[in-house]
Protein backbone atom coordinates (compact mmCIF):
# COMPACT_ATOMS: atom_id res chain seq x y z
CA UNK A 1 0.00 0.00 0.00
CA UNK A 2 1.45 3.11 -0.75
CA UNK A 3 2.36 5.43 2.00
CA UNK A 4 1.81 9.31 2.67
CA UNK A 5 4.90 11.72 3.52
CA UNK A 6 4.23 14.26 5.61
CA UNK A 7 6.03 17.76 4.54
CA UNK A 8 4.46 20.45 6.99
CA UNK A 9 1.24 19.46 8.32
CA UNK A 10 -1.33 21.55 7.63
CA UNK A 11 -2.15 24.33 10.71
CA UNK A 12 -6.29 24.53 11.16
CA UNK A 13 -7.39 27.04 13.76
CA UNK A 14 -10.79 27.58 14.51
CA UNK A 15 -10.55 30.31 17.95
CA UNK A 16 -10.73 33.41 16.16
CA UNK A 17 -12.24 34.70 12.74
CA UNK A 18 -10.22 36.78 10.70
CA UNK A 19 -12.14 40.16 9.96
CA UNK A 20 -12.50 40.90 5.75
CA UNK A 21 -9.33 42.16 4.46
CA UNK A 22 -6.72 39.64 6.41
CA UNK A 23 -6.13 41.59 8.98
CA UNK A 24 -5.50 40.25 12.68
CA UNK A 25 -8.02 40.11 14.72
CA UNK A 26 -7.94 42.94 17.43
CA UNK A 27 -7.98 42.53 20.96
CA UNK A 28 -11.12 42.24 22.40
CA UNK A 29 -13.10 45.54 23.42
CA UNK A 30 -9.82 47.85 22.01
CA UNK A 31 -12.07 50.22 20.94
CA UNK A 32 -14.15 50.62 24.00
CA UNK A 33 -11.30 50.26 26.36
CA UNK A 34 -10.22 53.30 24.81
CA UNK A 35 -13.09 55.83 25.86
CA UNK A 36 -14.68 53.62 29.52
CA UNK A 37 -13.20 54.14 32.37
CA UNK A 38 -12.47 51.33 34.84
CA UNK A 39 -15.89 51.51 35.65
CA UNK A 40 -17.59 50.99 33.00
CA UNK A 41 -15.25 48.19 31.88
CA UNK A 42 -16.29 46.06 34.80
CA UNK A 43 -19.87 46.95 34.05
CA UNK A 44 -19.45 45.74 30.30
CA UNK A 45 -17.76 42.79 31.29
CA UNK A 46 -20.45 41.73 33.85
CA UNK A 47 -23.14 42.19 31.45
CA UNK A 48 -21.09 39.58 29.45
CA UNK A 49 -20.68 37.44 31.65
CA UNK A 50 -23.17 37.21 34.12
CA UNK A 51 -26.22 38.74 32.74
CA UNK A 52 -27.03 37.50 29.79
CA UNK A 53 -26.24 33.66 31.06
CA UNK A 54 -28.84 34.48 33.94
CA UNK A 55 -31.21 35.83 31.53
CA UNK A 56 -31.13 32.28 29.76
CA UNK A 57 -31.19 30.58 32.85
CA UNK A 58 -34.53 32.34 34.02
CA UNK A 59 -35.93 31.76 30.68
CA UNK A 60 -35.27 27.73 31.67
CA UNK A 61 -36.63 28.53 35.27
CA UNK A 62 -40.24 30.16 33.57
CA UNK A 63 -40.52 27.14 31.45
CA UNK A 64 -39.99 24.69 34.16
CA UNK A 65 -42.93 26.59 36.19
CA UNK A 66 -44.92 26.40 33.09
CA UNK A 67 -44.42 22.27 33.20
CA UNK A 68 -44.72 21.91 36.26
CA UNK A 69 -48.16 24.17 36.75
CA UNK A 70 -49.51 21.87 33.94
CA UNK A 71 -48.78 18.40 35.41
CA UNK A 72 -50.27 18.56 38.90
CA UNK A 73 -48.99 16.48 41.52
CA UNK A 74 -45.57 16.54 39.42
CA UNK A 75 -43.45 16.78 42.45
CA UNK A 76 -45.27 14.02 44.59
CA UNK A 77 -44.65 10.62 44.09
CA UNK A 78 -46.33 8.65 41.45
CA UNK A 79 -49.02 7.53 43.24
CA UNK A 80 -50.29 10.39 44.58
CA UNK A 81 -49.33 12.43 41.25
CA UNK A 82 -52.04 13.25 39.17
CA UNK A 83 -52.00 11.76 35.20
CA UNK A 84 -50.61 13.37 32.80
CA UNK A 85 -53.57 16.00 30.93
CA UNK A 86 -53.75 13.65 27.71
CA UNK A 87 -53.01 9.75 27.12
CA UNK A 88 -49.47 9.37 26.11
CA UNK A 89 -48.78 7.65 22.73
CA UNK A 90 -47.89 3.67 22.50
CA UNK A 91 -44.32 3.24 22.67
CA UNK A 92 -42.41 1.50 20.45
CA UNK A 93 -40.85 -1.95 22.24
CA UNK A 94 -37.54 -1.35 23.86
CA UNK A 95 -34.35 -2.76 22.30
CA UNK A 96 -33.57 -5.77 24.28
CA UNK A 97 -31.15 -5.01 27.23
CA UNK A 98 -32.66 -1.34 27.41
CA UNK A 99 -34.49 0.26 30.47
CA UNK A 100 -37.78 -0.04 30.25
CA UNK A 101 -40.04 3.22 30.04
CA UNK A 102 -41.44 4.85 33.31
CA UNK A 103 -44.91 3.02 34.50
CA UNK A 104 -47.53 5.01 36.12
CA UNK A 105 -48.61 3.45 39.35
CA UNK A 106 -52.17 3.59 38.80
CA UNK A 107 -54.65 5.34 36.28
CA UNK A 108 -56.10 8.51 37.66
CA UNK A 109 -58.71 11.05 36.50
CA UNK A 110 -57.90 12.79 33.67
CA UNK A 111 -57.10 16.24 33.99
CA UNK A 112 -58.38 19.76 32.01
CA UNK A 113 -55.73 20.01 29.56
CA UNK A 114 -52.84 22.64 29.98
CA UNK A 115 -51.85 25.14 27.37
CA UNK A 116 -49.03 23.44 26.89
CA UNK A 117 -50.64 20.54 26.08
CA UNK A 118 -53.32 21.84 23.77
CA UNK A 119 -49.90 23.56 21.96
CA UNK A 120 -48.87 19.73 21.46
CA UNK A 121 -52.18 19.47 19.64
CA UNK A 122 -51.74 22.10 17.35
CA UNK A 123 -48.23 21.09 16.77
CA UNK A 124 -48.83 17.28 15.74
CA UNK A 125 -51.44 18.76 13.21
CA UNK A 126 -49.13 21.23 11.77
CA UNK A 127 -46.40 18.13 10.67
CA UNK A 128 -48.31 17.44 7.42
CA UNK A 129 -48.99 20.12 5.26
CA UNK A 130 -49.67 17.76 2.29
CA UNK A 131 -50.12 13.92 1.70
CA UNK A 132 -46.82 13.88 0.20
CA UNK A 133 -45.12 16.54 2.51
CA UNK A 134 -44.18 16.73 6.16
CA UNK A 135 -41.75 19.09 8.21
CA UNK A 136 -40.44 19.85 11.49
CA UNK A 137 -38.44 21.46 13.49
CA UNK A 138 -36.16 21.31 16.82
CA UNK A 139 -34.34 23.63 18.68
CA UNK A 140 -31.62 22.66 21.97
CA UNK A 141 -30.33 25.27 23.93
CA UNK A 142 -27.04 24.44 26.30
CA UNK A 143 -25.71 26.71 29.38
CA UNK A 144 -22.14 25.09 29.70
CA UNK A 145 -19.65 25.61 32.47
CA UNK A 146 -16.59 23.89 32.65
CA UNK A 147 -13.75 23.58 34.77
CA UNK A 148 -9.85 22.25 33.80
CA UNK A 149 -11.05 19.77 31.51
CA UNK A 150 -8.73 19.96 28.98
CA UNK A 151 -5.58 20.16 31.13
CA UNK A 152 -6.51 19.05 34.74
CA UNK A 153 -4.65 22.45 36.10
CA UNK A 154 -6.27 25.39 37.69
CA UNK A 155 -3.24 27.60 36.97
CA UNK A 156 -3.96 26.95 32.95
CA UNK A 157 -4.96 29.69 31.18
CA UNK A 158 -8.10 29.73 30.17
CA UNK A 159 -9.07 26.41 32.28
CA UNK A 160 -12.33 27.67 33.09
CA UNK A 161 -15.09 28.54 30.07
CA UNK A 162 -18.85 29.33 29.82
CA UNK A 163 -20.72 29.39 27.06
CA UNK A 164 -24.02 29.43 25.82
CA UNK A 165 -25.17 27.11 22.45
CA UNK A 166 -28.57 27.71 20.44
CA UNK A 167 -28.85 25.30 18.11
CA UNK A 168 -32.06 25.22 15.59
CA UNK A 169 -32.74 22.34 13.03
CA UNK A 170 -35.09 22.40 10.32
CA UNK A 171 -35.94 19.12 8.51
CA UNK A 172 -38.64 18.51 5.71
CA UNK A 173 -40.07 14.79 3.50
CA UNK A 174 -41.14 14.94 0.44
CA UNK A 175 -43.00 11.82 -1.29
CA UNK A 176 -43.60 11.93 -4.72
CA UNK A 177 -44.79 8.45 -4.68
CA UNK A 178 -45.11 5.80 -2.12
CA UNK A 179 -42.45 4.08 -1.07
CA UNK A 180 -39.79 6.95 -2.69
CA UNK A 181 -38.34 9.75 -0.10
CA UNK A 182 -36.59 12.36 -0.31
CA UNK A 183 -35.25 14.00 3.13
CA UNK A 184 -33.61 17.38 4.08
CA UNK A 185 -32.56 19.02 6.57
CA UNK A 186 -30.16 22.28 7.65
CA UNK A 187 -28.81 23.20 10.73
CA UNK A 188 -27.12 26.07 12.49
CA UNK A 189 -25.81 25.99 15.92
CA UNK A 190 -24.27 29.57 17.77
CA UNK A 191 -22.07 29.90 20.67
CA UNK A 192 -22.18 33.00 22.85
CA UNK A 193 -18.74 32.85 25.11
CA UNK A 194 -18.77 34.17 28.80
CA UNK A 195 -15.28 33.21 29.78
CA UNK A 196 -12.37 32.76 29.55
CA UNK A 197 -11.88 36.35 29.08
CA UNK A 198 -10.12 36.99 25.97
CA UNK A 199 -12.46 35.21 23.45
CA UNK A 200 -14.97 36.90 21.16
CA UNK A 201 -18.56 37.03 22.62
CA UNK A 202 -20.55 35.39 19.66
CA UNK A 203 -19.54 32.56 17.11
CA UNK A 204 -21.85 32.68 14.44
CA UNK A 205 -20.79 29.23 13.27
CA UNK A 206 -21.66 28.31 9.61
CA UNK A 207 -25.34 27.23 8.04
CA UNK A 208 -25.59 23.61 6.86
CA UNK A 209 -27.17 21.21 5.31
CA UNK A 210 -26.60 17.90 7.78
CA UNK A 211 -29.01 15.50 5.90
CA UNK A 212 -29.85 14.99 2.23
CA UNK A 213 -30.56 11.91 1.21
CA UNK A 214 -32.83 9.86 -1.38
CA UNK A 215 -34.44 6.97 0.47
CA UNK A 216 -36.39 3.74 -1.57
CA UNK A 217 -37.95 1.31 0.48
CA UNK A 218 -39.68 -2.18 -0.39
CA UNK A 219 -37.77 -1.78 -4.03
CA UNK A 220 -39.65 -3.61 -5.72
CA UNK A 221 -41.97 -4.94 -3.94
CA UNK A 222 -38.86 -6.72 -2.38
CA UNK A 223 -37.11 -6.81 1.38
CA UNK A 224 -34.36 -4.23 0.19
CA UNK A 225 -34.29 -0.71 1.56
CA UNK A 226 -31.67 2.23 0.17
CA UNK A 227 -30.63 5.21 1.43
CA UNK A 228 -27.84 7.56 -0.44
CA UNK A 229 -26.43 10.81 0.96
CA UNK A 230 -26.34 12.51 3.63
CA UNK A 231 -27.69 10.87 6.23
CA UNK A 232 -27.13 9.51 10.32
CA UNK A 233 -26.42 6.20 11.45
CA UNK A 234 -26.07 4.63 14.54
CA UNK A 235 -25.17 0.88 14.92
CA UNK A 236 -25.82 -0.87 18.03
CA UNK A 237 -24.94 1.06 21.38
CA UNK A 238 -23.34 3.22 19.04
CA UNK A 239 -19.83 1.78 20.58
CA UNK A 240 -17.95 1.79 16.72
CA UNK A 241 -20.58 3.94 14.39
CA UNK A 242 -22.53 7.31 15.47
CA UNK A 243 -20.81 10.09 14.52
CA UNK A 244 -19.30 10.76 11.16
CA UNK A 245 -18.12 14.78 12.44
CA UNK A 246 -16.04 14.40 15.16
CA UNK A 247 -14.52 17.84 15.03
CA UNK A 248 -17.76 19.76 15.81
CA UNK A 249 -18.82 17.98 19.06
CA UNK A 250 -22.37 17.47 18.93
CA UNK A 251 -23.38 19.72 16.42
CA UNK A 252 -23.33 17.55 13.87
CA UNK A 253 -23.16 13.40 13.37
CA UNK A 254 -23.89 12.81 9.57
CA UNK A 255 -22.66 10.12 7.07
CA UNK A 256 -21.90 10.66 3.78
CA UNK A 257 -23.12 7.05 2.72
CA UNK A 258 -24.77 4.31 0.87
CA UNK A 259 -26.65 2.35 2.93
CA UNK A 260 -28.72 -0.96 1.56
CA UNK A 261 -30.35 -2.96 4.12
CA UNK A 262 -32.09 -6.65 3.74
CA UNK A 263 -34.90 -7.28 6.07
CA UNK A 264 -35.36 -11.35 5.95
CA UNK A 265 -38.48 -11.35 8.27
CA UNK A 266 -38.94 -15.04 8.39
CA UNK A 267 -35.68 -15.22 9.91
CA UNK A 268 -35.90 -12.22 12.07
CA UNK A 269 -32.78 -11.01 10.47
CA UNK A 270 -31.34 -7.49 8.87
CA UNK A 271 -28.70 -7.26 7.45
CA UNK A 272 -27.02 -3.79 6.64
CA UNK A 273 -24.03 -2.66 4.28
CA UNK A 274 -22.84 0.55 4.26
CA UNK A 275 -20.64 2.39 2.22
CA UNK A 276 -19.01 5.30 3.70
CA UNK A 277 -17.15 8.14 2.27
CA UNK A 278 -16.14 11.22 4.26
CA UNK A 279 -14.33 14.19 3.46
CA UNK A 280 -12.73 15.66 5.74
CA UNK A 281 -14.33 19.19 5.90
CA UNK A 282 -18.07 17.57 4.65
CA UNK A 283 -17.82 19.60 1.43
CA UNK A 284 -20.06 18.14 -1.42
CA UNK A 285 -21.00 19.44 -4.70
CA UNK A 286 -24.60 18.71 -3.40
CA UNK A 287 -23.84 20.00 0.10
CA UNK A 288 -21.82 23.29 -0.23
CA UNK A 289 -25.17 26.24 -0.83
CA UNK A 290 -25.35 27.21 2.69
CA UNK A 291 -21.77 25.66 4.40
CA UNK A 292 -20.12 29.17 4.65
CA UNK A 293 -17.14 28.81 7.03
CA UNK A 294 -15.77 25.43 5.82
CA UNK A 295 -14.63 24.53 8.95
CA UNK A 296 -13.04 20.97 9.30
CA UNK A 297 -15.22 18.33 10.68
CA UNK A 298 -13.05 15.63 10.85
CA UNK A 299 -8.59 15.43 10.35
CA UNK A 300 -8.85 13.18 7.76
CA UNK A 301 -10.63 11.86 5.05
CA UNK A 302 -12.51 8.22 5.52
CA UNK A 303 -13.61 6.11 3.33
CA UNK A 304 -15.45 2.50 4.48
CA UNK A 305 -17.59 -0.72 4.35
CA UNK A 306 -19.81 -1.85 7.25
CA UNK A 307 -21.59 -5.35 7.25
CA UNK A 308 -23.96 -5.45 9.88
CA UNK A 309 -25.69 -8.23 10.67
CA UNK A 310 -29.40 -8.25 13.37
CA UNK A 311 -30.89 -11.16 14.82
CA UNK A 312 -33.71 -11.34 17.00
CA UNK A 313 -35.08 -15.38 16.83
CA UNK A 314 -33.81 -16.03 19.70
CA UNK A 315 -36.68 -14.67 22.61
CA UNK A 316 -35.82 -11.33 23.92
CA UNK A 317 -32.54 -11.29 22.80
CA UNK A 318 -30.68 -9.21 19.88
CA UNK A 319 -27.50 -10.50 18.33
CA UNK A 320 -25.22 -8.86 16.10
CA UNK A 321 -22.25 -9.85 14.04
CA UNK A 322 -19.91 -7.38 11.78
CA UNK A 323 -17.13 -6.32 10.11
CA UNK A 324 -16.00 -3.40 9.58
CA UNK A 325 -13.17 -1.27 7.26
CA UNK A 326 -12.06 2.01 7.51
CA UNK A 327 -9.29 3.41 5.18
CA UNK A 328 -8.01 6.93 6.48
CA UNK A 329 -5.97 9.86 4.62
CA UNK A 330 -3.83 12.30 6.27
CA UNK A 331 -5.55 16.11 6.19
CA UNK A 332 -4.67 17.89 8.91
CA UNK A 333 -3.02 18.08 11.83
CA UNK A 334 -3.75 14.90 14.71
CA UNK A 335 -4.62 13.18 11.26
CA UNK A 336 -4.37 9.45 10.68
CA UNK A 337 -3.07 7.31 7.37
CA UNK A 338 -3.98 3.40 7.55
CA UNK A 339 -7.07 1.19 6.89
CA UNK A 340 -8.42 -0.81 9.86
CA UNK A 341 -10.28 -4.07 9.89
CA UNK A 342 -12.52 -4.18 12.76
CA UNK A 343 -14.42 -8.17 13.47
CA UNK A 344 -16.93 -7.88 16.45
CA UNK A 345 -20.15 -9.16 17.80
CA UNK A 346 -22.87 -8.07 20.45
CA UNK A 347 -25.50 -9.83 22.46
CA UNK A 348 -28.17 -7.53 24.43
CA UNK A 349 -31.26 -9.13 26.34
CA UNK A 350 -33.64 -9.87 29.40
CA UNK A 351 -31.82 -12.75 31.48
CA UNK A 352 -35.40 -12.78 33.42
CA UNK A 353 -37.93 -10.01 34.46
CA UNK A 354 -35.78 -8.19 36.39
CA UNK A 355 -32.00 -8.44 34.61
CA UNK A 356 -30.97 -7.22 31.59
CA UNK A 357 -27.78 -7.33 29.88
CA UNK A 358 -25.50 -6.26 26.92
CA UNK A 359 -22.01 -7.24 25.92
CA UNK A 360 -19.73 -6.58 22.97
CA UNK A 361 -16.73 -7.20 21.95
CA UNK A 362 -13.76 -6.69 18.90
CA UNK A 363 -10.45 -7.30 17.59
CA UNK A 364 -8.81 -4.62 15.00
CA UNK A 365 -5.82 -5.43 13.10
CA UNK A 366 -4.27 -3.48 10.04
CA UNK A 367 -1.69 -0.50 10.01
CA UNK A 368 -2.16 3.12 11.71
CA UNK A 369 0.27 5.54 10.70
CA UNK A 370 3.44 3.30 9.55
CA UNK A 371 2.67 1.10 11.85
CA UNK A 372 0.86 -2.57 12.69
CA UNK A 373 -2.08 -2.73 14.52
CA UNK A 374 -3.45 -4.88 16.48
CA UNK A 375 -6.13 -4.01 19.10
CA UNK A 376 -9.18 -5.39 21.15
CA UNK A 377 -11.93 -3.54 22.84
CA UNK A 378 -14.93 -4.71 25.30
CA UNK A 379 -18.02 -2.66 26.20
CA UNK A 380 -20.93 -4.91 28.71
CA UNK A 381 -23.30 -3.44 31.16
CA UNK A 382 -25.83 -5.40 33.93
CA UNK A 383 -28.81 -4.18 35.01
CA UNK A 384 -31.41 -4.84 37.67
CA UNK A 385 -34.60 -3.55 37.32
CA UNK A 386 -36.53 -3.56 41.02
CA UNK A 387 -40.27 -3.13 38.98
CA UNK A 388 -41.45 -0.84 41.46
CA UNK A 389 -43.59 2.06 41.23
CA UNK A 390 -40.60 4.10 40.38
CA UNK A 391 -39.51 1.93 38.11
CA UNK A 392 -35.88 1.68 39.61
CA UNK A 393 -33.13 0.16 38.54
CA UNK A 394 -29.30 -0.14 39.49
CA UNK A 395 -26.56 -1.28 36.80
CA UNK A 396 -22.79 -2.13 36.76
CA UNK A 397 -20.85 -1.40 33.47
CA UNK A 398 -17.04 -2.57 32.56
CA UNK A 399 -15.78 -1.26 29.09
CA UNK A 400 -11.96 -2.28 28.37
CA UNK A 401 -10.02 -0.62 25.59
CA UNK A 402 -6.62 -1.66 25.01
CA UNK A 403 -3.61 0.70 25.24
CA UNK A 404 -0.44 0.90 23.16
CA UNK A 405 2.34 -0.64 24.80
CA UNK A 406 5.62 1.57 24.37
CA UNK A 407 8.29 -0.95 24.12
CA UNK A 408 6.67 -2.60 20.97
CA UNK A 409 7.04 -1.68 17.26
CA UNK A 410 3.31 -2.80 16.67
CA UNK A 411 0.01 0.00 17.77
CA UNK A 412 -1.96 -2.00 20.35
CA UNK A 413 -4.11 1.24 21.37
CA UNK A 414 -8.07 0.65 20.18
CA UNK A 415 -9.25 2.87 17.92
CA UNK A 416 -13.38 4.10 17.88
CA UNK A 417 -13.83 4.23 14.65
CA UNK A 418 -16.67 5.98 13.95
CA UNK A 419 -17.91 7.32 17.32
CA UNK A 420 -15.63 10.10 18.76
CA UNK A 421 -18.63 11.60 21.29
CA UNK A 422 -19.22 11.81 24.55
CA UNK A 423 -20.51 8.88 24.90
CA UNK A 424 -20.53 8.29 28.83
CA UNK A 425 -18.38 11.34 29.88
CA UNK A 426 -17.97 15.08 28.62
CA UNK A 427 -15.05 15.85 30.57
CA UNK A 428 -12.87 13.08 29.45
CA UNK A 429 -13.47 13.64 25.73
CA UNK A 430 -11.62 16.78 26.35
CA UNK A 431 -9.05 15.41 29.07
CA UNK A 432 -7.81 12.27 26.41
CA UNK A 433 -6.40 15.48 23.92
CA UNK A 434 -3.65 15.34 26.17
CA UNK A 435 -2.64 11.75 24.93
CA UNK A 436 -4.59 10.95 21.64
CA UNK A 437 -7.03 13.72 20.32
CA UNK A 438 -10.09 15.36 21.13
CA UNK A 439 -12.96 12.67 21.83
CA UNK A 440 -10.52 9.75 20.93
CA UNK A 441 -10.54 7.68 24.25
CA UNK A 442 -8.46 4.47 24.19
CA UNK A 443 -6.30 3.06 26.89
CA UNK A 444 -8.85 2.43 29.49
CA UNK A 445 -10.61 0.06 31.86
CA UNK A 446 -13.65 1.46 33.04
CA UNK A 447 -16.13 0.00 35.92
CA UNK A 448 -18.42 1.44 38.32
CA UNK A 449 -22.24 1.48 39.43
CA UNK A 450 -25.02 3.41 38.10
CA UNK A 451 -28.70 3.73 39.15
CA UNK A 452 -32.08 5.32 37.67
CA UNK A 453 -35.32 5.95 38.87
CA UNK A 454 -38.39 7.77 37.80
CA UNK A 455 -40.29 9.71 40.44
CA UNK A 456 -42.61 10.82 38.48
CA UNK A 457 -43.93 9.80 34.91
CA UNK A 458 -42.36 12.96 34.04
CA UNK A 459 -39.32 12.62 35.86
CA UNK A 460 -35.80 10.87 35.50
CA UNK A 461 -32.61 10.74 37.72
CA UNK A 462 -29.57 8.90 37.16
CA UNK A 463 -25.92 8.80 38.32
CA UNK A 464 -23.06 6.90 37.37
CA UNK A 465 -19.78 6.61 39.50
CA UNK A 466 -16.63 5.21 37.32
CA UNK A 467 -13.02 4.04 38.64
CA UNK A 468 -11.02 4.64 35.22
CA UNK A 469 -7.54 2.72 34.93
CA UNK A 470 -5.00 2.85 32.37
CA UNK A 471 -4.12 -0.37 30.55
CA UNK A 472 -0.75 0.86 29.25
CA UNK A 473 1.31 3.87 30.67
CA UNK A 474 1.88 4.62 26.90
CA UNK A 475 3.07 8.70 27.41
CA UNK A 476 6.41 7.70 28.45
CA UNK A 477 9.37 9.57 27.21
CA UNK A 478 10.86 13.02 28.19
CA UNK A 479 8.16 15.10 26.11
CA UNK A 480 5.25 13.26 28.44
CA UNK A 481 7.13 13.38 31.60
CA UNK A 482 5.47 16.54 32.79
CA UNK A 483 2.55 15.20 32.35
CA UNK A 484 1.68 11.68 32.81
CA UNK A 485 3.57 9.28 35.17
CA UNK A 486 5.70 6.25 34.14
CA UNK A 487 4.16 3.36 36.65
CA UNK A 488 0.99 5.16 37.90
CA UNK A 489 -2.15 3.14 36.00
CA UNK A 490 -5.09 5.04 37.84
CA UNK A 491 -6.52 7.30 35.32
CA UNK A 492 -9.03 8.48 38.62
CA UNK A 493 -12.78 9.06 39.71
CA UNK A 494 -15.35 10.04 38.18
CA UNK A 495 -19.17 10.76 39.22
CA UNK A 496 -21.81 11.76 37.06
CA UNK A 497 -25.65 12.69 38.01
CA UNK A 498 -28.85 13.78 35.43
CA UNK A 499 -31.81 15.21 36.21
CA UNK A 500 -34.13 14.53 32.88
CA UNK A 501 -37.63 16.59 33.01
CA UNK A 502 -40.49 16.11 30.30
CA UNK A 503 -42.89 19.11 30.28
CA UNK A 504 -44.73 18.06 26.70
CA UNK A 505 -44.07 15.87 24.32
CA UNK A 506 -42.31 18.44 22.44
CA UNK A 507 -40.19 20.19 25.11
CA UNK A 508 -37.71 18.52 27.78
CA UNK A 509 -34.76 19.71 29.53
CA UNK A 510 -31.75 18.00 31.67
CA UNK A 511 -29.38 19.51 34.09
CA UNK A 512 -26.02 17.30 33.39
CA UNK A 513 -23.10 17.11 35.82
CA UNK A 514 -19.83 15.82 36.31
CA UNK A 515 -16.81 16.01 38.34
CA UNK A 516 -13.10 14.07 37.67
CA UNK A 517 -10.45 12.91 40.14
CA UNK A 518 -7.63 12.62 39.16
CA UNK A 519 -4.74 9.59 40.15
CA UNK A 520 -1.30 8.85 39.60
CA UNK A 521 -1.84 8.24 36.32
CA UNK A 522 -1.09 11.96 35.40
CA UNK A 523 1.55 13.83 37.42
CA UNK A 524 1.10 16.90 40.48
CA UNK A 525 1.07 19.15 37.39
CA UNK A 526 -2.04 17.69 35.60
CA UNK A 527 -3.88 16.56 39.13
CA UNK A 528 -6.56 19.31 39.89
CA UNK A 529 -10.07 18.51 40.17
CA UNK A 530 -12.41 18.94 36.50
CA UNK A 531 -15.60 20.24 36.33
CA UNK A 532 -18.39 20.05 33.99
CA UNK A 533 -22.42 21.49 34.50
CA UNK A 534 -24.56 21.70 31.93
CA UNK A 535 -28.45 22.79 31.75
CA UNK A 536 -30.41 22.29 28.57
CA UNK A 537 -33.90 22.49 26.87
CA UNK A 538 -35.19 20.55 23.86
CA UNK A 539 -37.80 21.71 21.79
CA UNK A 540 -39.05 19.66 18.94
CA UNK A 541 -42.01 20.57 16.15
Amino acid sequence: MATCTRTGPEQFTVACSTPRGGQSCPPRFARAQASRGAVGKTAHRAISRYIRPLTALGCVAVVLMLGLAQAPGALMGPALAAAPPEAAPAAAPAAPGAPQAPVSAEPTRKQPAGALDRMDDWLDKTKTVAPWLTWGADLRFRNDYSNNNSGLNKELAGHETHQQKYRPRWWATVTPIKDIDLNVRIMWEGRHFSAPDGTADFDHSACLIDNLNLKLTRIGGSPLSLTVGRQDIVLGDGWLVSDGTPIDGTRTAFFDAVRLALDIKDAQTLVDVIYIDQAYSGDRWWATPLHSDHQPLNEQNERGLVLYLTNRSVKNTELNGYYMYKESAFVVRGGDDGHIHTFGGRAAGDLSDHWKYRAEGVHQFGTRNDRCLRAFGVNSALTYLFKDPWNGQVRGQYEFLSGDDPHTRTHEAFVPLWSRWDRWSHILTSTWALETRKYEITNLHRLGPGFACNPTDRLELSGDYYLLFADENSMTGARNRANFSESGGFRGQMIQTQVRYQFTRHLKGRILTEFFFPGNYYTDARNDVATFLRGELYFTW
